[in-house]
């Protein structure tokens, strides 16, 4: 990623010991020689990010906006371009849950927030870098989804379509815009311990604790463990690299096997117990 210019969208998070998928992003970027423009709600959460690439001896700016809004998804591409002079690397990451239900309980406010926030910011901001990445010859964009994407069931529904939304987005990305050189592909985690998983899952009653978070990715993952939000950035990493410049329009599981199960719903009675 040297030379590289890359924005990532959700990139702050709330003080924890444990790191979140955006922040990991960030850093992993820089690390491998991006400019960052750490973009958030909180303006201490996206400067907590963007001092960290400082120390580590990167560059890094700093983008305020709110992306339920529209007018915010257009001008946080806008200022980051400003910034930089160039963007060769859209990260998506921002998703929200917390007001999520069952498909009888959602409320019509609480469906198009989360529409709105995980869905069309994503087309949003996708559709404002094109033109820009256009212009230098192309660009990568990668959108955070989830396996829920491809899943019945469970508490989070609105969460769950508004990201094979993401999903199908990516695809008509990828194909749109292929032979300009802008790819466009899907992250797709699960059971990955951060801020957000411990937060949402809790709230939605999937588990009650973060230690009981912890045994669920022990007794329902193939690998036998919950992820990491550094394996979700790794992904990232690649599918935003020019190790991967013939790959777009794919969605890369990052969850320990747990997609060949659906359909399953628990760890085959063969697997290995740990």
């Amino acid at each position: 990623m040297e030379g590289r210019k890359a924005v990532v969208v959700g990139a702050g998070q709330p003080e924890s010991d444990l790191l979140g998928n955006g922040r990991a992003i960030a850093l992993t970027l820089a690390r491998e020689g991006a400019e960052v423009c750490a973009v958030d709600l909180h303006p201490d959460r996206a400067e907590a990010t963007a001092e960290l690439i400082r120390k580590a001896g990167g560059t890094a700016h700093v983008i305020i906006a709110d992306v339920g809004n529209a007018d915010d998804c257009v001008r946080l591409v806008e200022e980051s371009y400003a910034a930089m002079g160039r963007i060769d690397t859209l990260v998506n990451n921002v998703a929200i849950n917390h007001v999520d239900a069952d498909p009888l309980n959602l409320t019509v406010d609480g469906w198009h927030l989360m529409m709105d926030v995980n869905l069309r910011s994503q087309w949003l901001t996708s559709k404002t870098v094109v033109p820009l990445m256009r212009k230098h010859g192309g660009g990568s964009i990668t959108n955070i989804s989830t396996i829920g994407s491809k899943t019945g069931g469970g508490r989070m529904f609105a969460y769950s379509m508004s990201k094979s939304g993401v999903n199908k987005l990516t695809h008509f990305f990828a194909a749109a815009y292929a032979a300009e050189n802008i790819r466009c592909n899907a992250v797709l985690p699960a059971f990955v311990l951060t801020p957000h998983s411990v937060e949402g899952l809790t709230r939605h009653g999937w588990t009650p604790s973060r230690e009981e978070l912890e045994r669920t990715g022990v007794d329902n993952v193939p690998m036998g463990r919950l992820g990491s939000a550094q394996d979700v950035a790794n992904a990232v990493l690649f599918l935003s690299s020019d190790e991967a410049n013939f790959i777009t329009g794919l969605e890369v599981p990052v969850d320990g096997g747990t997609l060949t199960m659906v359909g399953r719903y628990s760890k085959p009675a063969a697997a290995p117990k740990l």
